[in-house]
């Protein structure tokens, strides 16, 4: 059940994959050419937008060597080109830009942009990026840590998560989640479970979308909280309708277990049992 959650975890949370950052977007202490970029940018003037981000790069400008990177990767502005976007997303990465490491952890971590895999670089980067203060990169470390499965790793994930739940971050905070009701399946206390339930139940109040999709999930399990497949029904179809990923293929799902239940009303779940 932990893997489980733990890889459910990380298939929702992975929507920041190569876009974490819109391309060309200021930021305070960068450098005022930035706000010429983004004129470019919103008039789709890619050309001159990746041009004078060249101009930046050649400076050395980490920012704009990541998204020089970036546009490379799309072909926008300029001929589209996996293994250029991933060296101007190294230079970025050596220049201490944690996206653009975030961005390689990533590459390296599924193959993409033409790399082979490799998950000691992988996760290399990774580090690097939460070290550098990305908090994507911080919740996708600490799951990792939570996946090996020791108390050592567990304790590692739990210091990674602790500063970004106390700042209110809903991914971190959705992880933890997760994580205690893994641990109070595997240690049978409802507490920790509790716990986690009144997390996502609180972060799916407020739209937060892996929260919902977890609870939709729930509802259709029934095996934490009482199985009610026409309210997930309607979380599914509502997700679905915003293209969020997976919605679709789950609102199929749901509707076929609602079909057979029509047909055999024997065949409904009970409802989940307290411990």
């Amino acid at each position: 059940m932990k893997k489980i959650l733990l890889a459910a975890l990380i298939a929702m949370s992975g929507s920041t994959v190569f876009a974490a950052d819109a391309p060309a977007n200021p930021q305070p202490g960068i450098n005022p050419a930035f706000a010429k970029v983004e004129q470019y940018i919103q008039a789709k003037n890619y050309t001159a937008a990746y041009q004078e981000l060249d101009k930046m790069g050649k400076q050395g400008n980490a920012q704009a060597l990541y998204n020089q990177g970036y546009l490379t990767q799309i072909g926008q502005g300029t001929t589209k080109d996996n293994k250029k976007a991933v060296q101007l997303y190294q230079l970025a990465s050596d220049k201490g830009y944690p996206v653009a490491s975030y961005v390689l952890a990533q590459a390296y971590s599924t193959g993409g942009l033409g790399v082979a895999k490799d998950e000691k670089k992988a996760r290399q980067y990774l580090e690097k990026a939460s070290n550098e203060g990305f908090e994507d990169a911080t919740v996708e470390l600490a799951v990792l840590y939570f996946s090996e499965g020791n108390d050592k790793s567990d304790k590692l994930g739990l210091q990674k998560l602790e500063p970004l739940v106390k700042k209110g971050n809903y991914q971190a905070i959705h992880a933890k989640a997760l994580y205690d009701i893994s641990v109070g399946f595997k240690t049978k206390k409802e507490e920790p479970i509790k716990q986690g339930l009144n997390s996502i139940q609180d972060l799916a109040k407020k739209g937060y979308i892996p929260a919902l999709m977890a609870m939709a999930n729930m509802l259709v399990n029934g095996n934490i909280v009482q199985q009610n497949l026409p309210e997930a029904r309607k979380i599914y179809a509502a997700l679905a309708q915003d293209n969020v990923p997976n919605a679709k293929e789950s609102l199929a799902a749901v509707d076929k277990l609602i079909a057979e239940q029509a047909k055999n009303p024997a065949s409904k779940a009970t409802p989940a049992k307290k411990k």
